[in-house]
């Protein structure tokens, strides 16, 4: 369009529009940015500038161009160049803002960054555990139906002993919502059936020593009742090493197979003091029989008459107060030896000859209770008697002791002598003593097991199971380390090199013997490729992946498990292949974007080039990684491989210290410390810098604590999500510190205290907003500035910063915290968190952990 533009219609062309271009435009960034302005401008801008520049006086050949309308091939087209302007300064700024640690985004400009200064980011961690197996124990001899097996229908007897190969592998049950996941074994290991479990034993010897009035018998059905009488024997009837009580208390175990019995009064005595046989036999007697005559009439009730020929026939006088001969025991000789006789009223036939019986007569005199004495039964007889006016059936005991004292008179005879005082107690039925119950919990390093485990070697890895004596009725497991063995019988006494760490029931705790330590992940045997001798820096991409890494005591943490072959020859993997000399069987990796890991190798000066041949590169490695490993205890049961004589497995003990690839807001902070510390650890802060940069480390802080054991570096760390860290990863991290720190220096790593706070507020909603929205958005603003990993150890909570974090949500007018607190409701005005400190048996405690909880808050609620 040309012309003059006519009177009082300037500017509705539009060509009179922008005096002044307003690209490019100023850029100024401040240090500290989480974003960068690097646009010399954006769409508006430049199409505005390219329209102002129509009207520079320095291009009068654009003069003639007086239109602006946006339908004008040269405006669109200024339009189109302004767009394209635009996505190029976009793609610029990206560009720049992944240039810098602090703005990058992207994995793969920080991989490129971490690389400047020789950091790799975690590509993840396999989780490991251990893994107890079951094997088949061999057949009992003897066919229980006594008929011989089918022909070639008889299973091979399993091995007596079995050689548990490295590589086995073993798949989980996974649950709702998760993968299955397979761990291997890194170990091969000598197993046997009886070490599958050994019991460690639940009682403790309870000998009928003196003092003792209680014992635990085998059996849950026994033949004793309160008021038996119990018999603890031996054959020294000399020595009276013999006892008898009376029953008071019977209390049957049946899931134990065993009965409690109490009696009366202690074994032995002390006036006079006599001890109980070092091992005796125990009976129950279970009858009381009396002597023939207890019956008789009284003599003196006898007419006199009756009584004068009686005397005449028996001897004695009338004036007797008993009847003549009127003795319970009688002393016989025939065979040579003085043995004692008593008849017993009636047949006995459960009397039996080489049994117990016991002659008991009570009110001896006004100081003795009673009279007993012990005999062996050596004959026996039955015949009718006719005595003492009374006649029946007698069964005659010839028995073999000691013989009652004639020196002990009564105001009417010595002992024994009037069958009317004494008592038998007969018919003695074998018992066992058993060992008593043991409640003591298992906390020393020595255990005594069920079973024969003689044959395990010193630093073998056991795993102790039970439950926590007064805790839950969930198992619990941990892994020990055996120091010794030594034989008790058919038992096995059992020292590891340290206490369990927790306190088990005695009477479910077990050790497990045949432990293998197992890793996250699969092995998988790839052919990279044909070697090229002529090719620099020849890279092959591994075909599975993630690349399992495993825990190790590196200044990162952890360790690939990538091995190369060529031509049969083993490679050996470095960092980088700087420094490598020409003729170094060495290769690298590296990360691609999209997750593959690639082999790189030298170029003849950096490294050696590869042989030339075809298919002779071979690497052997394992597929599997991350948090997903993270498994339950007993959850590791599928068995994928089966050697003979295995039958089951599964892990015991939880499996953790799995990490997932590091993400970005981690290696942000994570890479600069590859500078400070520099693989090392010297000043304090490196300690805690060396943490940070170790794989499953969020959260790190060091300290210097004055211990029993001197001046000491103590380390608070938490694991993933700032939870507290693993033990797998805390055994490794202070194998790394004190292997990369100062040898002269004291270390210790803790998993930091986990402590919780509450909180509750009611919050003034802006008339204009919607509430529920405002009061959601206020939660999730205090859920994200309390999160446990935007927290720092030992850091406190202060009332105004939670009520600054709330006022800061949009919509929110006023806020009124009611709650705060930890442990008892309150209104507090700040909450310390715990830094580490000695406790008061000189050990370290870590520092705390100060998050919000969890569990829904106190009070969130509109301001009325």
């Amino acid at each position: 369009m040309t012309g003059t533009i006519p009177t009082g219609t300037e500017g509705s062309c539009g060509c009179c529009s922008g005096t002044s271009a307003r690209t490019p435009g100023t850029l100024g960034n401040r240090p500290g940015l989480t974003e960068i302005a690097y646009r010399s401008g954006v769409h508006g801008d430049f199409r505005s500038s390219m329209v102002t520049a129509l009207s520079d006086a320095r291009r009068p050949r654009l003069s003639r161009l007086l239109t602006r309308d946006p339908g004008d091939p040269t405006i669109a087209l200024i339009d189109a160049w302004a767009v394209v302007c635009d996505v190029l300064t976009f793609y610029n700024e990206r560009l720049a803002h992944e240039s810098y640690l602090r703005t990058a985004t992207e994995r793969v400009s920080l991989q490129e960054l971490g690389r400047l200064v020789a950091y790799r980011l975690s590509p993840g961690v396999a989780a490991e555990t251990h893994l107890a197996f079951s094997l088949e124990k061999p057949p009992q001899a003897g066919q229980p139906t006594g008929l011989p097996p089918d022909p070639g229908l008889l299973p091979p007897a399993p091995p007596t002993a079995v050689e548990l190969p490295s590589g086995i592998r073993v798949q989980s049950v996974p649950g709702p919502g998760e993968l299955p996941q397979l761990f291997e074994t890194v170990e091969e290991l000598p197993a046997r059936a009886e070490w599958n479990a050994l019991p460690v034993v639940p009682t403790k010897p309870h000998l009928p020593v003196k003092g003792r009035v209680d014992a635990w018998f085998d059996g849950d059905v026994l033949p004793v009742r309160v008021g038996d009488a119990v018999l603890f024997a031996s054959d020294d009837l000399a020595h009276d090493k013999w006892d008898v009580r009376l029953v008071t208390d019977v209390e049957p175990d049946p899931p134990h197979r065993r009965t409690y019995v109490r009696w009366d009064r202690g074994l032995g005595s002390d006036a006079p003091y006599n001890e109980p046989a070092t091992r005796p036999d125990a009976f129950v007697l279970r009858r009381r029989l009396r002597v023939f005559g207890h019956n008789a009439p009284v003599w003196a009730a006898m007419n006199k008459e009756f009584r004068h020929g009686y005397v005449i026939a028996h001897g004695g006088q009338e004036e007797d107060k008993e009847w003549p001969g009127f003795a319970a025991v009688t002393e016989s000789s025939a065979s040579g030896e003085l043995l004692t006789v008593v008849d017993l009223d009636g047949s006995q036939p459960d009397v039996v000859t080489g049994s117990w019986v016991v002659l008991s007569q009570e009110h001896v005199d006004q100081e003795t209770a009673f009279y007993r004495e012990l005999y062996r039964v050596v004959d026996r007889t039955e015949f009718s008697r006719s005595e003492f006016a009374v006649s029946g059936t007698v069964t005659r005991l010839t028995l073999k002791g000691e013989q009652p004292p004639s020196d002990r008179k009564r105001a009417d005879g010595p002992v024994f002598r009037t069958p009317r005082d004494v008592t038998v107690l007969a018919v003695s039925e074998p018992l066992t003593v058993v060992e008593a119950p043991d409640t003591a919990p298992v906390t020393a390093r020595t255990l005594l097991v069920e079973g024969d485990a003689t044959a395990m070697l010193p630093g073998r890895r056991l795993v102790l199971s039970g439950r926590l004596d007064g805790g839950t009725k969930a198992p619990t497991a941990e892994v020990v380390v055996l120091d010794s063995v030594r034989a008790q019988g058919s038992r096995t006494l059992v020292t590891l090199t340290a206490p369990p760490l927790h306190a088990y029931e005695r009477a479910t705790a077990a050790l497990f013997g045949n432990v293998v330590k197992a890793t996250q992940g699969e092995t998988v045997h790839q052919v990279l490729g044909d070697g090229d001798a002529r090719r620099p820096f020849q890279t092959m991409p591994l075909l599975h992946g993630p690349l399992t890494h495993v825990r190790a005591d590196t200044p990162q943490g952890f360790a690939s498990t990538l091995s190369v072959r060529a031509d049969e020859v083993a490679w050996r993997e470095l960092p980088t292949l700087y420094g490598a000399e020409p003729g170094d069987r060495v290769f690298t990796t590296r990360d691609e974007p999209d997750g593959t890991v690639v082999v790189a190798f030298g170029d003849g000066v950096r490294g050696a080039r590869l042989p030339s041949g075809s298919h002779n590169v071979r690497a052997t490695y394992r597929k599997g990684t991350g948090l997903a490993g993270n498994l339950p205890a007993d959850r590791l049961s599928q068995l994928m491989d089966r050697p003979l004589g295995v039958k089951a497995a599964t892990n015991p003990v939880v499996a953790d210290g799995g990490v997932d690839p590091e993400d970005e807001a981690h290696a942000r902070a994570s890479v600069p410390l590859a500078t400070r510390t520099l693989g090392r650890a010297v000043s304090l802060r490196d300690y805690a810098d060396f943490a940070l940069a170790f794989a499953g480390i969020t959260l790190a802080r060091a300290d210097v604590l004055r211990l029993r054991t001197g001046r000491t570096i103590v380390v608070s760390v938490c694991g993933p999500g700032g939870a507290a860290a693993p033990d797998v990863t805390v055994a490794h991290l202070t194998a790394a510190l004190r292997r990369y720190g100062d040898p002269l220096t004291r270390v210790e790593v803790l998993p930091a205290r986990q402590a919780r706070f509450h909180l509750g507020l009611k919050v003034r909603v802006d008339p204009a907003r919607e509430p529920k929205t405002v009061l959601a958005a206020v939660e999730t603003a205090l859920r994200a500035a309390y999160a446990p990993l935007a927290r720092g150890l030992a850091t406190p909570v202060h009332r105004s910063q939670v009520v600054a974090v709330a006022a800061a949500v949009p919509g929110v007018v006023a806020v009124d915290l009611d709650a705060l607190y930890r442990d008892h409701l309150g209104l507090e005005s700040r909450l310390l968190a715990a830094e580490a400190s000695v406790d008061t048996r000189g050990r370290a405690v870590a520092a705390e952990l100060l998050a919000l909880s969890e569990a829904p808050f106190d009070r969130l609620q509109e301001m009325p």
